[in-house]
């Protein structure tokens, strides 16, 4: 990937929006991360403001069957604060999301199935694709120490020890580095300072230098970082569209639910994906920071 210059980050925060996605000439996948970054540093800011306003978000919808124009969230924080401020308990709103169908209201179920299948942050599709990507980064470090026949200790081997450990222990320092930290992330000023104090710093003070991979970019300023360059490429973050691909079926429904999460496993396998037109699945996936091309460009995208 790639990195930015702070002043240049702050400038396509300020400006990045889900409409101009495509453009200012950076790669999707980075784009779509700094976006997706920037609105969950939203979501964190006014949600507090916003759970001591459910009585109010669940009496506007009973009057209205819409939310308020003053609730500004993803739509899954959305249904999660309405679902709240109507009184259903945790275990309720973890059922209705896992199954909306589960939902008797018509209405409020179809609010819900929509949230689920579109929402590009906090629905299971998102979820799912965001452990997808954390698993990938890890294969691709995993894979460049093997090749380098580094001894290392993952952090499923460390678990268990106490304390906070990294992704990757190494047995002997590496270009000066003890351990390795992978994040399918931009790297901004904020997220890493979050980072730092929550993670790095104690890893810093346990075992020594070491070193973040930010796999899609960070600002230039940042240290430890790495892109990652010189460990593997991230795969494409490529669909293609064709009359001959994968039927996601209609939106908002279960089977649509369910094709989505098995394409990701595609992706997660390094298949290619290949779909039927679908505006909803498109959009869906364009959010999540692929490139959703038509068959035909296949040989000319890849270059």
């Amino acid at each position: 990937m790639l990195t930015i210059e702070e002043r240049e980050f702050l400038r396509l925060k300020r400006t990045l929006n889900l409409r101009n996605l495509e453009g200012f000439g950076y790669p999707k996948p980075v784009l779509a991360s700094i976006l997706s970054q920037k609105i969950v540093e939203r979501v964190k800011a006014r949600h507090p403001i916003y759970v001591r306003k459910l009585d109010a978000i669940a009496e506007f919808w009973k009057e209205k069957g819409r939310f308020p124009n003053w609730l500004k969230a993803p739509p899954m924080i959305k249904v999660r604060l309405l679902l709240k401020g109507l009184g259903y308990t945790k275990s309720e709103i973890r059922r209705f999301v896992n199954d909306p169908d589960s939902v008797e209201d018509e209405k409020l179920r179809s609010l819900i199935w929509k949230a689920v299948t579109t929402d590009f942050i906090y629905s299971p599709i998102a979820v799912k694709f965001q452990q997808i990507k954390g698993r990938i980064g890890e294969e691709i470090v995993r894979n460049w120490l093997e090749s380098l026949g580094v001894d290392f200790l993952s952090e499923d081997d460390l678990r268990g020890n106490g304390g906070k450990t990294p992704d990757f222990l190494l047995e002997r320092p590496l270009n000066g580095f003890k351990w390795i930290e992978s994040k399918a992330m931009f790297g901004d000023t904020s997220t890493h300072s979050l980072y730092w104090r929550r993670q790095f710093r104690e890893y810093i003070k346990t075992f020594g230098k070491g070193v973040v991979v930010y796999w899609f970019g960070h600002v230039s300023n940042l240290f430890p970082a790495t892109t990652g360059s010189e460990m593997g490429k991230f795969p494409d973050m490529k669909v293609y569209v064709s009359d001959e691909g994968l039927d996601l079926g209609e939106p908002f429904t279960k089977d649509f639910l369910k094709n989505m999460l098995d394409l990701l496993d595609k992706f997660r396998e390094r298949e290619r994906m290949v779909i039927k037109p679908n505006r909803w699945a498109e959009t869906l996936l364009s959010r999540l920071g692929f490139e959703v091309l038509p068959m035909m460009n296949r040989r000319t995208s890849e270059g």
